[in-house]
């Protein structure tokens, strides 16, 4: 069953995609819209545990995680990857990003919208041919889904953010894309404050049957988006176009409805809904049961199609083949950010392949790497409270030579597992013996040495110097 125009101003799922653009060879002066349609926020990184609120214990549960983050964001410069935790295999590509240069969030929208150039069977229209991506720009708004009877001077947007101009598309031309924001921490924190949520991708181990359910949600455009583009095709094939030309009367209107599945295969989902999707809704997402994507919206089946039971159906984009898109974009941008050997290296992990290939032990389980990060945390404020109480005792040479001698080992250490790999603790025993043999060396110089320095004298002499001591 259809739900009325707007969903709850604190539950907004979507953001009103708008693309502009102006071409000085086509007499403009003014970037102008180009599309409309609908994109949404999904979160980079997997979503948190979850907590059992039924539990007597979930509130110790949570102080616990909030402990835990205030630790780590001391202990750490940059914000670390969220989500539960992994294997180095199963991260995401961007988690190996530094935190400074990792997004919060990928906006996903249709590619046809965002560069309905690289779309000729959509949109033939021959003025297309002279845009390029370096003539666009976009932005999303935000709207309050909660206003009635919008029209074009009642559709002002809450807020509208800058996105980025450098989607990156689908490399098997599926109709999926992604753009990233523009002073995206700010960004986030506003949306966020206007109620627009940050969405997950349904579990790729999730199954789905034919009549589940689902929801399809965006904006719909008051005016068919061809039919703009057949304007304005007009307009520069006559060369009426000027500064003065009509104002682009699309507007937004929020807009959702369930529908349920009828048909799946490799590529696309299908989906019986009450009425058909109106125009401007592709590229928003689909919600299933448990509030993730299971899906972007694509279109609709053709009216003329030949299997009369799926005319008009909702087709969408399924979450499988979004997460093998988001990883390909994602390794595509970590390959631009990080040097190419610790790109190699991170290559190597996804693979499930161990850091040092001599070493062949180094996939540690989940539980393991969490109970080591906590004994670091601990070894190192002992480590400290050490340096603490030796500097009371020690002199400063002392202290000094004591500090030199365990971060040579720590450099020997590392250099020894980079290299050769093994067991941590033999490594260590190994540094330990050689800082002992090195330590024996020594002494065993200094006192040759003073021996060399010593006045050599005879027996009776040393009779007679005991006697006057």
């Amino acid at each position: 069953m259809r739900k009325t125009v707007a969903l709850a101003a604190s539950n907004a799922k979507s953001l009103a995609l708008n693309v502009h653009f102006k071409h000085p060879d086509l007499g403009m002066k003014e970037y102008e819209i180009l599309s409309r349609a609908t994109a949404f926020l999904l979160s980079v990184d997997p979503p948190n545990p979850s907590i059992d609120s039924s539990s007597p214990y979930s509130h110790l549960i949570k102080s616990k995680q909030e402990r835990e983050d205030l630790l780590r964001k001391q202990d750490y410069a940059p914000d670390p990857a969220g989500g539960p935790p992994r294997e180095a295999k199963d991260l995401g590509w961007l988690e190996f990003c530094p935190g400074t240069f990792r997004p919060l969030a990928h906006v996903v929208a249709a590619s046809h919208v965002l560069s309905p150039w690289m779309w000729k069977n959509y949109y033939p229209q021959p003025w297309l041919e002279n845009i390029t991506q370096d003539h666009v720009r976009y932005s999303v708004s935000v709207y309050d889904v909660e206003k009635k009877n919008l029209s074009k001077d009642n559709n002002e947007p809450l807020a509208t953010f800058g996105l980025n101009p450098y989607p990156i598309h689908h490399p098997s031309n599926m109709d999926l894309a992604l753009v990233h924001l523009k002073s995206e921490e700010g960004a986030l924190k506003q949306m966020e404050a206007l109620g627009v949520e940050m969405l997950h991708l349904t579990d790729n181990d999730r199954l789905f049957d034919k009549g589940d359910e689902v929801l399809f949600d965006g904006f719909e455009i008051t005016e068919d988006h061809y039919e703009a583009m057949e304007k304005m095709n007009d307009q520069f094939e006559t060369q009426k176009r000027t500064a003065e030309s009509d104002d682009d009367t699309r507007i937004f209107v929020p807009y959702s409805i369930t529908g349920n599945l009828i048909f799946s295969s490799p590529d696309r989902f299908l989906a019986k809904t009450e009425t058909i999707l109106p125009e401007g809704v592709c590229g928003g997402p689909v919600i299933d049961n448990d509030g993730k994507v299971c899906g972007v919206i694509e279109g609709i089946v053709p009216m003329d199609h030949e299997e009369a039971e799926i005319v008009g159906a909702a087709s969408f984009i399924p979450y499988f083949r979004i997460k093998q898109f988001i990883d390909f974009a994602e390794q595509h941008m970590l390959e631009k950010i990080v040097p190419k050997t610790l790109f190699d290296k991170v290559v190597s992990l996804k693979k499930g392949k161990p850091l040092n290939e001599k070493n062949k032990n180094h996939n540690i389980p989940a539980d393991r790497l969490l109970n080591e990060r906590d004994e670091g945390i601990t070894m190192d404020k002992t480590y400290q409270e050490m340096i603490q109480s030796i500097r009371q005792t020690h002199s400063s040479e002392q202290v000094e030579a004591i500090i030199g001698t365990v971060e040579r080992e720590q450099e020997e250490v590392l250099d020894m597992i980079d290299k050769e790999g093994g067991d941590l603790d033999e490594i260590i025993a190994k540094v330990r013996v050689k800082t002992r043999q090195r330590q024996k060396e020594i002494l065993d110089e200094m006192a040759s040495k003073n021996m060399e320095d010593a006045e050599i004298i005879s027996e009776e002499q040393a009779e007679v110097d005991k006697k006057v001591n």
